[in-house]
């Protein structure tokens, strides 16, 4: 989904997608010229694998999430929000939530069974 910088406002735009199984949904506001607000959630499950024994499994998601667009480069810092740019004038989500469930993927992940070889002292 692929949204132009000039249709967003400063009233918020609700947006949602899904990729994978897992629910990007929030709102998108303008607040600078070139600055894009989006507030959201990332919701649903998603599969991961065991970094101890390689077994796939499912968690949970239920993250709040919050990002800046801009619209070129952006030349500042915000401590409040990761800004990621974007460069033909259009914020594209199906990117930005692949790009979400692949770091969510790259963190370190332990399934049920070893952690309960964790509690029971073995592994």
């Amino acid at each position: 989904m692929k949204i132009d910088f000039q249709k967003i406002g400063k009233v918020p735009r609700s947006v949602t997608i899904e990729k994978e199984g897992v629910i990007l949904s929030g709102e998108l506001s303008k607040k600078e010229h070139s600055l894009t607000d989006f507030k959201g959630k990332l919701s649903n499950n998603i599969k991961v694998q065991c970094v101890k024994c390689g077994e796939e499994f499912f968690i949970d998601l239920n993250e709040d999430l919050t990002l800046k667009f801009s619209d070129g480069i952006y030349k500042g810092s915000d401590p409040e929000a990761d800004v990621i740019e974007f460069y033909d004038g259009k914020i594209d989500l199906e990117e930005v939530l692949i790009s979400e469930i692949e770091s969510i993927r790259a963190d370190y992940h332990i399934c049920p069974n070893c952690k309960e070889g964790e509690n029971n002292g073995s592994t």
